[in-house]
């Protein structure tokens, strides 16, 4: 009689362990919500340019990226000076480059003509120029 119960157990619990793998759930519904988000902007209001100094105030968490390597993260001064142009960036164009800051001036194909800060760089065609300007020869120049 035990064989027959252990049977009819088994038979009972495949049964229901097959109406359970047919059986279909499907999960509760969810309910999507839209809300329209305004995005945050900042606001970057260039004020006016006096002399070489172009003035900048910011609003709001922003930075400016000038000519890719200055930076500019709070209200002040941006020098126009800082910003590359196409003759700046050509040495070749010019055989002398002058420091703004030191007074002195280089031979443009030079390692300390290269070094000299985008804002301070001033370009000579020759010589006499670049000491007309009021620059002193480096060691450099011969």
């Amino acid at each position: 009689m035990s064989e027959w119960k252990l049977f009819i157990g088994i038979v009972i619990a495949a049964g229901f362990g097959f109406l359970a793998g047919r059986a279909t759930f499907s999960p509760p519904e969810v309910k999507m919500i839209e809300r329209s988000i305004a995005p945050e902007m900042s606001l970057v209001n260039l004020e006016k340019i006096d002399g070489d100094a172009l003035s900048v105030e910011i609003s709001g968490p922003v930075r400016v990226i000038l000519a890719g390597e200055n930076a500019l993260e709070k209200s002040g001064e941006i020098f126009l000076g800082q910003i590359p142009t196409a003759n700046d960036l050509k040495f070749e164009k010019f055989p002398f480059t002058g420091n703004a800051k030191t007074g002195k001036f280089y031979p443009s194909d030079s390692y300390f003509a290269r070094g000299v800060e985008v804002k301070n760089r001033r370009f000579f065609e020759t010589k006499q120029d670049a000491i007309d300007a009021g620059f002193i020869p480096s060691k450099t120049v011969k």
